[in-house]
């Protein structure tokens, strides 16, 4: 977030780069022995940008933020993200969407662009406020293992671009010179054309995340986590997908799925066969396996053209005993894992039925078992156990043994710890994971 009191012209500051603790001459393959000074670097970038610990206090500002605050460093490093911003009331709400948009991202380890938000900052005089509007994107930053260990937060201010399109439109519905509302509304053919290209990508860019991968539900008693991990660094979507939402009977419908391919248009088919699924299953009483069944007709009579592993399962309401009923389907997916509550870890084999989207073919199968306070549900993708060197099934017979170990160690933060021990950080294919821990009736097991 980038809120604070307009200060006074004079205000002046040290320059990061000359804060920066240069970095020791540590590889002699180097040019001259000298390593790069990473953090005179972020310091010398021209967008604003503020580095962010896990728990959103301010790490490192670079002195683009600075110079655009009007503020010294030490106003803001060490702080909580939005200690001592002033905010206008009426933008409580959109200053929450950034701060949620952060804790997805630590989350999710995926890139989130928002669209240009409109945030006042204080005037100078008492009770005025001045109209600003923002241009954010908030970055993951993992350490070697893979985790997110930092956020990376950039704000831009375009509220001079915001404001000239404004008026712009308006003068144009009052019958203005189109050359006079033209050169106003570009600003000059180049900054014109960047913008409606940046504007562009952005607008693609969460039209997928937002129809995609949203936060899962979290039903009464039950925990649910969920994270994602790109294969590909540049465009962050894939084909692996996660959900986890309630249907209208109040049992929970939990999903993952990867279809092949890992470009943009192996995740615009994921999302069309997402949305078909959630769709159907939502006001449907259905098991499983026939809901995979009528998203398969459906998709391909829509034209959906998607083939695709799926494990799809539902949990039901809590019987006398908080045990619930666990009914999957696996269509040519990885078996799911279950976590018991003694710390023991099984994988559900079963049948496992034929890809989503080949076509007409038997009807798939449902399988049961119970789940009990305490037992937690996993189920993930192909891309966390299965590597060029390593087949699938030799990763699968490791999987157990792993799991059980990372719950010893990291009862509390499994998913990150399973990322941490069994993803690489140069990963060949998207991670989708999804745990569902059932709670014991008074609060959590762990």
């Amino acid at each position: 977030m980038t809120d604070d009191a307009e200060g006074p012209a004079s205000v002046t500051h040290e320059p990061a780069a000359r804060r920066a603790v240069a970095t020791p001459d540590s590889d002699p393959t180097r040019p001259h022995g000298a390593a790069p000074d990473y953090r005179a670097v972020f310091a010398a970038l021209s967008a604003p940008k503020v580095l962010l610990a896990t728990d959103l206090t301010v790490l490192d500002v670079n002195d683009a933020y600075l110079d655009m605050l009007e503020v010294p460093a030490r106003a803001l490093v060490g702080r909580p993200l939005n200690d001592g911003f002033d905010f206008s009331p009426e933008d409580r709400e959109r200053v929450d969407r950034v701060v949620a948009s952060l804790r997805r991202v630590l989350q999710t380890g995926r890139i989130e662009l928002l669209e240009p938000l409109r945030i006042d900052v204080p005037g100078r005089r008492p009770g005025e406020w001045v109209e600003h509007h923002w241009l954010m994107t908030n970055i993951p930053v993992f350490d070697a293992s893979g985790r997110v260990t930092a956020l990376l937060h950039r704000a831009e201010d375009v509220t001079d671009i915001v404001q000239t399109s404004q008026r712009a439109a308006v003068d144009k519905r009052i019958g203005l010179d189109a050359a006079v509302v033209d050169h106003a509304m570009h600003m000059g053919s180049s900054v014109g054309r960047f913008q409606e290209s940046l504007d562009r990508e952005r607008r693609a860019a969460l039209q997928l995340q937002d129809s995609i991968l949203t936060p899962p539900a979290q039903p009464a008693g039950l925990r649910i986590d969920v994270r994602y991990r790109p294969a590909s660094r540049d465009m962050h979507v894939g084909g692996d997908w996660y959900d986890a939402f309630e249907q209208s009977c109040g049992c929970t419908f939990v999903v993952v799925g990867d279809v092949v391919g890992h470009d943009i248009r192996a995740a615009a088919a994921m999302g069309q066969l997402r949305g078909v699924m959630r769709g159907l299953a939502y006001d449907s009483v259905e098991s499983p396996a026939a809901i995979l069944d009528r998203t398969e007709r459906a998709a391909g009579g829509l034209g959906v053209e998607a083939v695709a592993t799926v494990a799809a399962a539902r949990i039901g309401l809590p019987g006398p005993t908080a045990e619930r009923t666990l009914t999957w389907v696996s269509a040519g997916h990885p078996p799911p894992a279950l976590v018991r509550s003694d710390g023991s870890v099984d994988l559900l084999w079963a049948r496992n039925d034929r890809l989503l989207g080949l076509g007409a073919g038997d009807v798939r199968a449902d399988h049961t078992t119970l789940l009990r306070p305490g037992d937690t549900l996993l189920l993930y993708t192909d891309g966390l156990v299965e590597r060029r060197d390593v087949p699938l099934r030799a990763g699968l017979d490791h999987l157990p043994g792993i799991v059980e170990e990372v719950v010893r160690s990291s009862p509390d933060d499994l998913l990150d710890a399973l990322l941490a021990r069994l993803v690489p950080r140069t990963r060949e294919d998207d991670v989708a994971l999804v745990s569902v821990e059932v709670l014991a009736p008074d609060g959590p097991t762990s």
